[in-house]
């Protein structure tokens, strides 16, 4: 089950919801303290960090799935 801390607030796993303002939303994968975090393993992580993630495994799927050549074209300097 997901597990959401919400800074300053409280958390939120699935039905669950227990207020506390004591809350700490802190990214185990960056180590900054944000507004919400979710669980990922044994840790927690942020929007930005998950976001990160899911793009590499876009483009991880993409690539490896086709002939190694971006869908846009080059990259160049």
């Amino acid at each position: 089950m997901i597990e959401v801390r919400i800074d300053g607030k409280g958390t939120v796993k699935g039905d669950e919801v227990h207020a506390d303002g004591a809350t700490e939303a802190t990214c185990t994968l960056c180590g900054k303290r944000v507004d919400a975090v979710a669980s990922v393993g044994t840790g927690f992580g942020c929007k930005t960090c998950l976001r990160e993630r899911l793009e590499a495994m876009t483009l991880g799927a993409y690539v490896i799935g086709s002939d190694g050549r971006l869908p846009w074209g080059a990259i160049t300097s």
